[in-house]
């Protein structure tokens, strides 16, 4: 939309963080949490973790004071310069139950053998939400899709479900009789697993786990999903498939230490947490509605100098963060998790008022979702086409033929 001539342009949309004054606030209390700002991911079910003074998980945000000049604080309200290595910025995984066992309610001894856990870990990384590889927060990928407990993909034979990130699940045959079906998943066109699942019997029955080599382990999952039916209707069959969770095990991002990300080095950096500090001095600019960046879409703003609620030279900071818009239209399917750089998000535009920023850092807080692991089990399912014993081929010859298939893979890959 086109501005009018001699108007200002809207401001951009951003989230903000809880405004403190430098008068009255000492130098160890500039600490934000995911409950304080807006532009850290916070699933809600995670809020007693996220805000633990000891044991917490997820982001932090802290002053750190290391050398004695320029303490920022009501020990010298109005130094505005924040000293190289002084901006701590700390991320801790967290754990998120499988939607196949949240739905199913299953527990440690009931969750099927090859699943290997009830449980996954994130960590939270600027604000996004990354899948930790074997836990260890070191290694990290992307999810592709978490399917939410309610939902539910109807695929019939020959047709293709995209994933997203050129991921897609085929269903080969569907053998109504057997109650069975075969399927694939490939990337970008090409198999890279392939399996018969029963929609009849138990848990582990149903449930199809693929495991690879990725990162600098071994056999770490890296997909999941469940066969919860197959029907046949006048002309096609179909099999329904539900809690279908995939990362990309070929999309890996490694953290070092001495790696640098938008103006931070990591100085620490090991499986439970990775701690960032700012490679260079900040000079915050205290001058009204500016802001002072310290990543690519995070910054400081203020009031103006002398603003503060005691101190003549105090002055009111809080962190806020950029909204980007995302084209949901060109990227795969997400799990239903928050955070300031994704459109689900309902704007909040950031303000120097201190009284504005402390209400939208609080409307913030409230509108965050929680993960699939919080939500109530399964909807019951739509009626849908009459099922049938209508005989379809047996799997008996498309069993031998996968065997044929896989024996050959396995051999190519061994030699």
């Amino acid at each position: 939309m086109l501005t009018p001539l001699g108007s200002a342009a809207p401001p951009a949309p951003a989230v903000s963080g809880f405004p403190l004054d430098t008068g009255e606030t000492s130098s160890d209390g500039f600490v934000w949490t995911a409950a304080t700002f807006g532009g850290f991911n916070y699933p809600v079910n995670q809020h007693k973790s996220f805000v633990a003074s000891e044991n917490w998980s997820g982001e932090r945000l802290q002053y750190v004071e290391k050398d004695g000049q320029n303490e920022l604080g009501k020990n010298n309200p109005g130094n505005h310069v924040i000293g190289e290595g002084e901006l701590v910025y700390s991320t801790r995984p967290f754990s998120s139950k499988y939607t196949l066992v949240s739905a199913l309610e299953l527990n440690s001894k009931t969750i099927p053998e090859k699943l290997g856990g009830m449980f996954y870990y994130k960590l939270a990384w600027f604000g996004k939400p990354y899948i930790t590889i074997g836990n260890d927060s070191t290694q990290l990928t992307t999810l592709v899709i978490s399917q939410a407990s309610g939902e539910k993909k109807q695929l019939k034979t020959g047709e293709s479900w995209d994933l997203g990130k050129n991921y897609s699940l085929t269903v080969n045959q569907v053998d109504v009789e057997g109650e069975k079906v075969w399927f694939s998943l490939c990337k970008n066109g090409e198999e890279i697993e392939s399996g018969i699942v029963s929609s009849n019997g138990t848990v582990n029955d149903k449930t199809f786990v693929a495991t690879a080599d990725f990162g600098d382990m071994k056999d770490q999952l890296y997909f999941i999903t469940y066969v919860d039916k197959v029907f046949t209707s006048a002309t096609d069959s179909f099999a329904v498939f539900k809690y279908t969770w995939l990362i990309d095990k070929d999309d890996l991002m490694l953290i070092e230490k001495g790696d640098e990300y938008q103006g931070f080095e990591v100085t620490e950096a090991s499986e439970s947490e990775i701690v960032l500090k700012n490679s260079k001095s900040i000079t915050l600019d205290i001058d009204k509605d500016k802001k002072t960046y310290f990543t690519d879409s995070w910054y400081f703003q203020t009031s103006d100098e002398g603003k503060g609620s005691i101190s003549p030279e105090g002055y009111v900071i809080y962190p806020a963060a950029d909204v980007i818009v995302e084209d949901k239209s060109i990227s795969g399917p997400k799990e239903n998790t928050t955070s300031a750089k994704e459109a689900n998000i309902t704007e909040t535009i950031s303000s120097s008022d201190p009284e504005t920023s402390n209400k939208s850092a609080s409307s913030t807080s409230l509108i965050q979702n929680e993960d699939n692991d919080s939500r109530d089990s399964d909807i019951p399912h739509d009626k849908m086409a009459i099922e049938t014993s209508a005989k379809t081929p047996s799997f008996d010859v498309l069993a031998g033929i996968l065997g044929v298939v896989l024996c050959h893979a396995l051999l190519k890959r061994r030699y």
